[in-house]
């Protein structure tokens, strides 16, 4: 009788192929989330520095800063400079847009939480409740530091620094203290080797 040979797969190419799969399955596994993270991130950075841009555009023709931004439907508080405020991409809500306390803000910030943790421009625990980690603003807003956010400064060793707030006297921890990051003007401070206006603790 004439044998008949059937052509197949030996055991040993069926468990080269599954190895094969499975590291590529771990690859994939691995890099694809931080993939994703990053794309998130550039649409949340493009979003904000979009909103930034047009809030710029209304404070030249209102004297003031948007008092709020909101991503709704409804909302156009920053039309015709921009005519759809975007939302975060994950979460789908609006991005935490933060002015100065009164009717005409002064100033203003845009917060976000960036997923990708290892980006060079993360600054950990800003922002209200200190959930934040990415944020732009006007260029007199308050520098907001981690956990804490600055809205005075002083002279001190002629340099213009961050100060606290003296909760016991409900005001700046030291005298003069001023509501920009550059004490009124570089020269205001003075030098290292000739301070001048230095911050006092009162």
């Amino acid at each position: 009788m004439e044998k008949k040979y059937y052509s197949g797969f030996t055991l040993t190419e069926v468990m080269i192929v599954l190895g094969v799969i499975a590291v590529l399955a771990t690859l994939a596994i691995t890099f694809m989330p931080m993939q994703i993270f990053k794309a998130n991130d550039a649409k949340r950075k493009s979003d904000i520095n979009r909103i930034q841009i047009a809030a710029e555009e209304y404070e030249k023709d209102s004297d003031c800063y948007p008092t709020s931004v909101v991503c709704t439907p409804t909302d156009t508080g920053l039309r015709p400079y921009l005519d759809r405020i975007p939302c975060d991409p994950v979460s789908h809500v609006s991005y935490y847009y933060e002015a100065e306390n009164k009717a005409c803000p002064r100033w203003f910030r845009i917060y976000t939480a960036l997923q990708n943790t290892a980006d060079t421009s993360v600054i950990s625990e800003i922002g209200p409740d200190s959930i934040y980690n990415y944020y732009v603003g006007s260029d007199d807003a308050p520098i907001p530091v981690s956990g804490k956010t600055y809205y005075y400064w002083g002279c001190r060793s002629g340099v213009c620094v961050p100060i606290d707030w003296n909760t016991k006297k409900d005001g700046p921890a030291c005298q003069p203290g001023f509501d920009n990051a550059n004490c009124n003007g570089a020269e205001n401070c003075g030098t290292p080797s000739n301070p001048k206006n230095e911050c006092l603790s009162y």
